[in-house]
Formats: structure tokens, sequence, C-alpha cells
């Protein structure tokens, strides 16, 4: 992996990689495809957490999705970027597990912990308790608003992309999400004051 040195910084210069490593993974270098499995194993992992709600759900999730996208690379389009390719695997394992979870064991309360950089401990337990009530109130959305609003803010997809990976319509896209957002708030309203 190539290595740029910025005003005395270094960083690695992964996205440039990419094509050099499905490629490589095509052929079956499996360090190749170990290589973009670290690439875009957290990015993926904080989408479907999002969706699932729970760590070990997502986890779970986001390794059968290396699987299936290992699997099925002879598929897979190398003009095309890799990531968008593995999330919309993930994506459709991530409302099966939904579906199931909901079925087996109704709607999974535990919470998400994300740790902040502020030594305050008030200050950490107020950001805390704020991302933990805001984590809940997703997972607490109706599973097609839920669906849209974690594609759109934790995956940063597009409406176009939302649309197309859901079998949705943009104005669908556009109108879950105004509803998904107004229900939060509502949820919300006394951290927004």
């Amino acid at each position: 992996m190539e290595e740029k040195k910025d005003k005395g910084v270094q960083t690695r210069d992964t996205g440039s990689d990419e094509p050099t490593y499905v490629a490589r993974a095509r052929r079956g270098d499996k360090g190749a495809f170990g290589m973009l499995v670290r690439m875009h194993q957290q990015r993926l992992l904080r989408m479907v957490l999002g969706m699932v709600g729970d760590v070990d759900s997502a986890m779970d999730v986001v390794q059968e999705s290396f699987v299936r996208a290992y699997q099925a690379l002879e598929r897979f389009d190398e003009s095309q970027p890799f990531y968008p390719w593995l999330s919309t695997i993930a994506t459709h394992l991530a409302l099966n597990q939904i579906k199931r979870s909901r079925r087996e064991t109704g709607l999974d309360d535990r919470m998400t912990e994300r740790a902040t950089d502020d030594p305050d401990p008030l200050a950490k337990l107020q950001a805390e308790e704020s991302d933990q009530r805001f984590l809940a109130a997703v997972r607490e959305l109706p599973d097609q608003y839920r669906t849209v609003f974690v594609l759109r803010n934790f995956d940063d997809l597009s409406y176009e992309a939302i649309a197309a990976r859901l079998g949705i319509s943009v104005g669908t896209v556009d109108s879950r999400l105004f509803r998904a957002r107004r229900l939060l708030v509502e949820k919300l309203k006394d951290l927004l004051e």
C-alpha cells in the first residue's frame, strides 16, 4: 500500500488501491480481499449498527456480508466502486436480520455504547445519554422509516441510491425521510431545547 507524506504526517492511500485489491481478490488472493475488509469494515459496521441497533447482530451481518461478497466476486463489475456493492449486500442482510429478530424476540432494547473524547465525566455522561437516546429513538422508528434514515444519515447515500437499493421511488425516499425526522424530533424534543 502506498503511503503519502503530507507535512510530516503519514497517511495510507487506500482508495486508489481498491481496484487493484478487487482484481487480485477475484484471482483468488485472500490477502487482497483481507485488505478490502480492513478498508471498509468500520464504515459498514456503522451503517449496519444503525439499522439493526445491536452490536453483536451488526457484527454478524457485517461478517456475513463479506463472506457473501467474497463468494460473489466473479459477478462484481470491476468498473464500479466496491463499497456500494458491498453495502447493498449488507443492507439486504440487515433487513432480513431485523425481520427475523422482530419475529423471534421483538425489538431489542440493548443500548450501544459510544465513547467520547471529553475528559469531563459529567459532559461524557450527558453526551452518552444523548447518544443512547438518539440511537434508541432511531431503533424505535418503523422499519421503512428507520432503513431510509440510516442509509441517508449513517451511510451518506443519495436519495437516488437509496431508492435503487430499496426498489422504491425517490419521492417515497423523501417522504419517509421527512416522516422519520419528524418522529425523531418529536421523541427527542427535550434534547433539542
